[in-house]
């Protein structure tokens, strides 16, 4: 006998994917003040603050597959 795991409502996953977003936009203001604060430009800020968005939006939205939230 197969059973089929229950299925999450859709505002649960909702709210996992805002939350995962919320971590990573704190995550890139995080790194574009490190980066700030030892002598690079702004552009540079934002290029790392942008990077450790987009690398930590994706480490969060691929744990969450993996552990069967999204």
């Amino acid at each position: 006998m197969v059973t089929q795991p229950a299925q999450r409502p859709q505002s649960t996953k909702i709210l996992c994917v805002l939350l995962a977003g919320s971590l990573a936009v704190i995550v890139s203001l995080i790194a574009g003040i490190l980066v700030s604060t030892t002598g690079a430009t702004l552009a540079e800020a934002f290029l790392y603050g942008g990077g450790a968005f987009a690398v930590s939006m994706t480490l969060f939205l691929a744990v969450l597959s993996a552990i069967g939230l999204v």
